[in-house]
């Protein structure tokens, strides 16, 4: 009998770590483990293996497993809308409960209140924000908001702006440009990492409007909110784009007793898998696989998930 590979593609050090945990557990349970092989695939955020990529290469069946930041990213997928041709046959496993915001934050001291604001006035800001890339899913959602309201970066590079470009969230970077003023603004995701400084600084976290969150919503993304439940400094409820959970999911057509086994794995390690809670609880079974605040499940279980699921009274 020929050895069946069974490929994981993973991106960032939180879900590298995760798919590792889950792999052993996952090899040791399935049946006939000599004739399998569990391959763990690692690659950057603007890569085929992670971000906007990912959903494609388990849609063309050349991976078997992915992750999908934000779980809005997978519905998206599955829509076949935004950055997605057609309709990817995507199924979950279950989503990792990561909370997140992506937020428009900016300095008080520029007298800007709302998007709208930026271009009226052709405000030449100093944004940070990620390096931009054709498979960042941060990228793609931040010049879906910009274009509806009818300006770009380009734009404010035009009006006297610049653009700084932070590797990630977490890094120092992004704390110096927010700590010394080089960037009078930031947006981007990631907001536990420096939503605190920010309000700290001086800035103010601008609304997304109804109608552009809507849009957002037909493509498949959630909308969310930040308020005083995560930032005291917060005299009220900002709406703006959801980007929780880190969706485990794969092809509609792997066969079932792979999902089942999977599910499985997961509820086997899922007591020692650091979720990323906003209040740093640990993560539950019942959330993996209906969803929660920590990310919605956006698209439907795979139906060997789901069996084991129902089994276990999950669901």
């Amino acid at each position: 009998m020929a050895r069946k590979e069974i490929r994981i593609a993973a991106t960032s050090r939180s879900r590298i770590e995760i798919a590792a945990q889950i792999v052993p557990a996952f090899y040791s349970h399935i049946q006939n483990p000599d004739f399998f092989v569990v391959t763990l695939s690692i690659g950057s955020s603007d890569s085929e293996l992670g971000g906007l990529g990912v959903p494609i290469v388990v849609g063309q069946k050349r991976y078997h497993f992915g992750f999908a930041n934000p779980a809005g990213l997978a519905r998206m997928a599955f829509l076949g809308r935004g950055f997605y041709k057609k309709k990817i046959p995507l199924r979950a496993i279950g989503v990792f409960p990561s909370w997140d915001r992506l937020i428009f934050a900016v300095h008080n001291e520029t007298g800007i209140q709302s998007l709208e604001d930026i271009k009226e006035k052709r405000y030449p800001l100093r944004i940070s924000c990620r390096i931009r890339g054709r498979f960042r899913t941060t990228s793609f959602a931040i010049g879906e908001i910009l274009k509806a309201y009818g300006f770009t970066f380009r734009d404010v590079e035009k009006w006297g702006g610049k653009i700084l470009h932070a590797s990630n969230p977490s890094g120092r970077e992004r704390a110096e440009q927010i700590k010394s003023g080089v960037a009078n603004a930031v947006f981007d995701e990631g907001l536990k990492n420096w939503g605190s400084l920010a309000l700290e600084s001086g800035m103010r976290f601008l609304p997304i409007k109804d109608g552009v969150l809507r849009h957002l919503e037909r493509l498949g993304l959630g909308r969310g909110s930040v308020g005083p439940r995560w930032y005291p400094e917060l005299d009220q409820e900002i709406p703006t784009l959801d980007f929780s959970g880190w969706l485990f999911f794969c092809n509609r057509d792997l066969p079932s007793d792979i999902a089942y086994g999977m599910a499985k794995a997961v509820d086997l390690n899922h007591l020692r898998i650091q979720a990323d809670h906003f209040d740093r609880r640990p993560m539950n079974m019942g959330e993996f696989c209906r969803g929660g605040d920590g990310g919605p499940l956006t698209i439907p279980l795979h139906r060997g998930a789901k069996k084991y699921y129902l089994e276990k009274g999950h669901l």
